[in-house]
C-alpha cells in the first residue's frame, strides 16, 4: 500500500510541474503576440493592416494612419465593441482588431493622414 502511496504521489508532483509549465508557457505566449502588435499610442502604421500592424516612421510616405487610440477588450469583437472601444477618441475614422490566442480583443483606434 505504500508503494502505491508513493507513486501516486509521483505522479501527482509530476502533474503540478506540467501544469505549471504549461501556465507560465501560456503566459509568456500571450505576452508575445501582444508584443506583435505593438503600435502605440502616437505611432503611424503603413496602409496594409490585414494580419498585423506595420509601425512606420510618421513621416514616411508608407505611413496612412496614427494610432489614436488602444483598447484590449474580451472577445468576441462585435460592431458595438469596437464601436464602444473607439468612443472615447473622437478622431478615430478606422478600427484596426485582432483576436488575440489569449481570447481577447486588441483594438487600434486611427486617425488617417492627410498628405
Amino acid at each position: 500500500m505504500v508503494g502505491v502511496r508513493k507513486i501516486l504521489v509521483g505522479v501527482g508532483a509530476i502533474l503540478a510541474v506540467v501544469f505549471a509549465i504549461k501556465m507560465i508557457a501560456g503566459f509568456v505566449t500571450s505576452v508575445d503576440e501582444i508584443d506583435r502588435f505593438d503600435a502605440a499610442v502616437g505611432d503611424c502604421v503603413a496602409d496594409n493592416m490585414t494580419e498585423q500592424v506595420r509601425v512606420v516612421e510618421c513621416d514616411d510616405a508608407a505611413a496612412t494612419r496614427k494610432v489614436v487610440g488602444r483598447e484590449i477588450r474580451p472577445t468576441p469583437a462585435t460592431q458595438p465593441l469596437l464601436e464602444e472601444a473607439c468612443a472615447g477618441y473622437p478622431a478615430a475614422e478606422d478600427v484596426f482588431w485582432r483576436t488575440l490566442i489569449s481570447d481577447q480583443v486588441l483594438i487600434l483606434c486611427l486617425q488617417r493622414i492627410s498628405r
